[in-house]
């Protein structure tokens, strides 16, 4: 059953002379469960794909509708609400405070929540690796141990659906590697759906669906 859906979905940047169409016309059913890599060239619509999924950008035309809910027709803080109940966000860059700690780090979604779990973040951190570094600031952590903190603070409030665009972008290929492995991981423990974009086919491997997009257009 899926558990996203977009419908007709097109994205339009500038008009008149200066208009991009960045996504025309996407049709997507994604299921709960699965992993789903988005791969493209840059500038295919990627991006933009994921963000307006995410509810991080509203759609020219078309729906998204995740769980039932169809966000196109949400406001701003509404669609708020429901990225922190139902959606984690990983991306490239860790945007990580840099005055809290790594176990701050990840129970930042929590506050003004009622999803205070000490035990779960125990669990997040044992998961990623990064117990032993619980006090330290992002500063005394490397690339791959950053990650896995916004990993953390994705999964904290254990989301529905995972969104992560280009998460393995600024890592070498081993810690790429264990970053895509802990995330099949967290898939399969809490059957959550992870939808990624990326532009390394290597990473398609990992994946239940490929999904490829060029010039705005998804192709077979």
């Amino acid at each position: 059953m899926p558990i996203l859906k977009t419908q007709s979905l097109t994205k339009i940047y500038g008009k008149d002379e200066t208009e991009v169409k960045a996504l025309n016309n996407i049709n997507l059913e994604i299921n709960k469960g699965e992993f789903v890599v988005i791969v493209g060239k840059s500038g295919s619509g990627k991006s933009t794909l994921l963000h307006i999924m995410a509810g991080l950008e509203t759609p020219t035309s078309g729906d998204i509708i995740i769980d039932n809910i169809n966000i196109s027709s949400l406001d701003e803080k509404q669609r708020s609400l429901l990225r922190k109940e139902k959606i984690g966000l990983i991306f490239q860059s860790y945007n990580l405070i840099p005055v809290l700690t790594v176990e701050e780090n990840i129970k930042l979604p929590t506050i003004n929540t009622n999803n205070k779990d000490d035990i779960y973040v125990n669990e997040l951190m044992e998961l990623l690796s990064i117990t032993d570094r619980k006090t330290h600031l992002p500063s005394q952590l490397s690339g791959g141990q950053q990650q896995r903190v916004a990993i953390g603070r994705a999964l904290v409030n254990k989301p529905a659906i995972i969104f992560a665009d280009e998460p393995t972008g600024n890592l070498d290929t081993k810690t790429e590697g264990e970053v895509l492995n802990l995330l099949k991981e967290s898939q399969k423990k809490y059957n959550q759906t992870i939808i990624m974009i990326t532009h390394n086919m290597e990473i398609a491997k990992y994946a239940d669906k490929i999904i490829k997009i060029e010039d705005g257009f998804i192709r077979e």
